[in-house]
């Protein structure tokens, strides 16, 4: 039997109360994948409740498909069917407004997670007769450094490149939609916001050496970029801060309120030299509220090794601006529950769970939920927010 806890929404902590008082961020990732009605959605904000969660991060955007009605973009086809064929087809419902009306409900905070460069995945093509990007905008998507257009596979995207002056233009429509379109959204959450690394994709290619991008990066450095070139690695990293600056103005003009988180890789090198993330500058130039490092490791002692070299990229006020991102389905019970521990003690603004569905099996909790549960309380008894429950049960394990 669950225990039920009270929730208090709020927003990460950027000042200097000391960090035995600051309220920490509990966060849970839902995918795509994990909602299929309105009765799933209601389990899910159930349940993250429940488990103690404070925020959601609500997929609603995978690959230039997106689940709410759009102007602009197509509805995902894994709303409605298992593959591409059902593309575009309304589902009859809204998951996103459904997702609002939760929220409110279970008194957690929701952030739209929306996937930023990704524009296709799979090998089957786009339905005749659809206007996407994959379908009739292929300059925009990247080449690799032997000129090689970057194409899905059953298993991975193919990206859009942040190079493009006309990429950063569409997603700026798409995320200035989203924000007019539902200005209750506490927040919308960047993901894969980013190149792909340098082996993502089996053997050695680097990205995006698009007709756009090398003539940009000619113009300013009068030669031609090559992979280990740090001017290279410096202009991509700049391409995707500018693409992360044209979405934040485009929701500040719909909604001034509305925060923007993004997620990052948390090995320093590949989020820097590989992926053109540069979350220092994100930070200090406050394009994002808040970032969320991807600490995906399998034992206490790796995250330790991992967010000790992290730390010293930033200062204090920094790492308080910081949710850490945390993969349940990489461990089990008491691993989930020993790296949650070790982040517990940390300064951290807070924390995410990949994802809903490592911690809940067919909307029921396992054990791994059930030790996320047990720290979670743990954190609101110190927070003060919750009184301290006598001969209270612990999450069930089924």
């Amino acid at each position: 039997m669950w225990i039920l806890v009270l929730l208090v929404g709020f927003m990460l902590d950027t000042g200097t109360a000391p960090a035995a008082e600051h309220v920490r961020a509990r966060g849970v990732w839902v995918t795509r994948w994990d909602f299929k009605n309105a009765g799933d959605v209601a389990r899910i904000f159930k349940n993250v409740k429940e488990l103690g969660a404070t925020q959601v991060f609500f997929q609603v955007r995978g690959n230039a498909t997106v689940c709410y009605p759009s102007r602009i973009e197509p509805w995902a086809w894994e709303l409605t069917g298992i593959t591409p064929a059902t593309l575009g087809k309304d589902p009859g419902w809204d998951p996103l407004a459904v997702a609002i009306e939760e929220a409110a409900k279970n008194h957690v905070e929701l952030h739209a997670w929306m996937n930023v460069f990704p524009g296709w995945r799979g090998v089957e093509p786009i339905p005749k007769g659809f206007k996407h990007p994959w379908a009739d905008k292929r300059s925009w998507f990247m080449v690799d450094h032997r000129g090689v257009l970057m194409r899905p596979t059953g298993t991975f995207y193919t990206f859009m490149s942040p190079g493009h002056p006309a990429v950063r233009e569409y997603l700026a429509s798409v995320f200035g939609e989203i924000a007019q379109l539902y200005p209750a959204l506490d927040g919308i959450h960047l993901d894969y916001v980013r190149y792909p690394g340098n082996r993502e994709l089996g053997s050695f290619r680097d990205f995006s050496y698009d007709e756009a991008s090398v003539a940009a990066f000619q113009k300013i450095h009068k030669k031609k970029p090559l992979p280990d070139m740090d001017e290279w690695r410096a202009f991509k990293r700049e391409q995707v801060t500018e693409t992360i600056r044209a979405i934040r103005n485009a929701i500040r003009l719909a909604s001034p309120i509305m925060r923007l988180s993004a997620t990052c890789f948390a090995e320093i090198h590949s989020a820097t030299a590989e992926k053109g993330q540069d979350p220092r500058v994100w930070l200090r130039e406050d394009l994002v509220d808040w970032v969320t490092p991807m600490a995906y490791k399998r034992s206490q002692g790796e995250l330790k090794t991992l967010l000790n070299n992290w730390n010293s990229w930033f200062d204090e006020k920094a790492l308080r601006r910081m949710s850490i991102g945390l993969n349940a389905d990489f461990n089990n019970a008491d691993e989930v529950r020993r790296q949650l521990e070790y982040i517990d003690a940390q300064n951290y603004g807070g924390v995410i769970e990949f994802a809903y569905a490592s911690l809940f099996v067919n909307h029921q909790p396992n054990a791994k939920a059930g030790k996320v549960q047990e720290i979670w309380r743990e954190q609101m008894v110190q927070e003060k927010l919750l009184k301290p429950a006598t001969q209270a049960p612990a999450a069930s394990s089924r």
